[in-house]
């Protein structure tokens, strides 16, 4: 997270899509060496109709979930005030029905300490 002397620059700003596809448990991203990713929010959208869950994982640890699960609902939006945070080389993996929606996930990278 950044500190009191420090902002999130424009650059840092990042949006990872990732579609669902035939694994239920898919890599979204990999944090690059020497950075952190901090996800501040993450939007599922279920364009079918029938209800759609997402587990987020860092590599093996679940640390988020999501779902889309009332009838005429077509997204499920939430934040993540002091966000979750993915070090260097850490993965966003995604645990979901078979082709399970869209992710719209929202955050920010910057230089690890």
């Amino acid at each position: 997270m950044p500190t009191e002397n420090c902002c999130v620059t424009a650059g840092e700003l990042r949006t990872i899509y990732f579609e669902s596809g035939a694994e239920p448990i898919q890599m979204v991203y990999e944090v690059p060496a020497g950075k952190v990713f901090v996800l501040t929010s993450w939007t599922l959208v279920n364009e079918g109709g029938l209800p759609v869950i997402g587990r987020l994982r860092r590599t093996e640890d679940r640390v988020a979930f999501n779902r889309v699960s009332e009838p005429g609902h077509l997204f499920s939006h939430l934040t993540y005030p002091q966000g979750i945070a993915f070090g260097p080389g850490e993965q966003l993996v995604v645990e979901t029905p078979i082709n399970g929606g869209q992710h719209y996930f929202h955050g920010y990278e910057h230089d690890a300490p």
